[in-house]
């Protein structure tokens, strides 16, 4: 595991408790909750500071940092709309790319990571949308709409907390941990106070099983896997017969929890002999990834819009995933769109 990699785990699990690094770090938190507060009284009180797109605005954040889920769940709602007859596009501030003062606009499954930020990469292969990003998004919304006249209504993704672009519908992502120890940065992992979750059109809980009075749930589930190099798919249990007779196997994950991967391929009876945890967005080193002793490499889907085209090297395996939803979910998602006027019948 990466130093960063381990950082990163040590102060989640610090954030699920109200020891040392939370007493130590309050004053923090409580100035970075006055800020933030006086940020959005601002932006709501002054419509002239905010951007209203012509077309409506759908935002998917989290209040708890880090990966909850928002990537899949951009893509499903992307998915849905346009099941429904909607041309979506999506807006990001891209985060992780090289150059972010220009916005960058495009489509297609082979959007430059590194111009577009990796999570955008992928909701554009994933999905066929087209996608925008900008640190502003008022700049993004613009160019999208330039770019891609045709778009009807806009996904922001991870833009909660953007209070200067107009929204008119707001979905929060969350998953197990809740609102952890229920203080905001540093001294906890929230963005904003718990009492957010009561003020959004919609909560959606990350999560291998219903929970009662977190909202609806759902959770990924590997579906096949995929090798870049050659292009051939084969099913779970079809790969766990290849990996078991192509050790020693690999896996990486530059994600928001590392583990969730590690887990998910365990679940479906993989053995892995080496995990390799790298931070949240992380470039992939490929030197070492050449001189890894694998013979076989698994990574994420978001690790693997980095990888180069095209690509030589047979030992890499992309695990690919779908969004599963818990009992009646994805009609509570469907229905609280209806009701907020977000429909529309199938083309």
């Amino acid at each position: 595991m990466s130093l960063v990699a381990n950082l990163q785990s040590w102060i989640r699990r610090q954030w699920q408790k109200r020891g040392l690094w939370a007493w130590l770090t309050i004053p923090i938190a409580i100035l970075y909750g006055l800020i933030s507060k006086h940020r959005r009284r601002i932006n709501q009180s002054s419509p002239q500071k905010t951007y209203r797109a012509p077309v409506p605005v759908l935002v998917i954040g989290n209040i708890y940092t880090g990966g909850t889920g928002k990537t899949p769940i951009a893509c499903e709602l992307g998915r849905i709309l346009q099941a429904q007859g909607w041309h979506p596009g999506l807006v990001s501030r891209g985060y992780g790319r090289t150059n972010d003062t220009t916005v960058a606009t495009g489509q297609g499954d082979r959007l430059d990571w590194r111009d577009f930020g990796d999570e955008p990469a992928l909701i554009a292969a994933k999905t066929g949308m087209p996608v925008s990003v900008h640190s502003k998004r008022e700049l993004a919304v613009k160019a999208l709409m330039s770019n891609f006249p045709q778009t009807d209504i806009i996904i922001s993704d991870d833009g909660l907390q953007h209070y200067r672009l107009a929204r008119d519908f707001e979905i929060i992502i969350q998953d197990e941990r809740g609102v952890g120890n229920g203080i905001l940065l540093p001294a906890g992992p929230l963005r904003e106070p718990p009492a957010r979750l009561d003020e959004v059109d919609l909560v959606l809980t990350r999560s291998a099983r219903d929970l009662t009075g977190l909202g609806p749930c759902f959770d990924l589930q590997i579906e096949s896997f995929w090798q870049p190099s050659t292009g051939v798919q084969l099913g779970c249990e079809a790969f766990a017969e290849f990996a078991r007779t192509n050790p020693p196997v690999a896996a990486l994950a530059g994600i928001g929890v590392p583990q969730r991967f590690f887990d998910s391929l365990a679940e479906i009876g993989l053995t892995v002999d080496h995990f390799f945890a790298l931070g949240d967005h992380a470039q992939i080193d490929f030197d070492w990834l050449e001189g890894l002793a694998a013979a076989t490499i698994l990574m994420t889907e978001k690790d693997a819009v980095k990888l180069p085209h095209p690509l030589t090297d047979t030992r890499l395996w992309v695990a690919q995933t779908s969004v599963q939803w818990r009992a009646d979910a994805q009609a509570v998602l469907i229905n609280t769109l209806a009701a907020a006027g977000i429909q529309r019948s199938e083309s």
